[in-house]
């Protein structure tokens, strides 16, 4: 089992790096690259131990501007499923499932829909509770990736024990 969250994490790793880092070609003359942004396992690993030891639902592991916007990445501990959905109206999510698993409900209808506030680490992004009516549903576990595009309803519906999951966000430039 270590084995295999070892190699989850270097995985996950890898996608930061490949996702986080602004380009791979030269730098224009005069336009300013954000640096790469690098999280390496080691630290990814201490800050999902120390999410489930304290029960921590989202722990933000780093960000960086990008063209369009801003990517964050972080932890996800769950211990318990979501009794409603979730909306984000301009953040699109990357789920890569290190451990446990459940049944994950995304689309469908979105009914009474009410604002919440989101922890500090998403950012300004409006997102909603709804109660989701309908939609897909899957079987997601250990190795998974999920893509969830702004907009779209989701949650885990159900959870097979303890789940983490390292989360990338992507949220498009706010308008000024």
């Amino acid at each position: 089992m270590r084995s295999n969250q070892n190699r989850a994490v270097s995985l996950a790793c890898g996608l930061a790096v490949l996702v986080l880092a602004p380009g791979v070609s030269a730098q224009l003359p005069g336009v300013a690259a954000p640096p790469a942004v690098i999280v390496n396992a080691s630290e990814l690993g201490a800050t999902m131990r120390q999410s489930a030891a304290n029960n921590t639902l989202d722990t933000k592991v780093a960000e960086t501007p990008v063209k369009g916007g801003l990517i964050r990445v972080g932890i996800i501990y769950r211990e318990r499923p979501e009794t409603r959905a979730l909306i984000h109206q301009e953040l699109t999510e990357i789920y890569y499932i290190v451990s446990g698993g459940g049944t994950l409900v995304t689309g469908g209808t979105a009914e009474d829909v009410q604002p919440v506030s989101d922890p500090p680490n998403l950012g300004p992004t409006p997102s909603f509770f709804v109660t989701q009516i309908g939609g897909e549903t899957r079987r997601v576990g250990v190795g998974d990736v999920v893509i969830l595009p702004a907009g779209l309803p989701h949650r885990l519906s159900e959870l097979d024990g303890p789940t983490s999951y390292i989360i990338y966000r992507f949220e498009g430039a706010q308008p000024q």
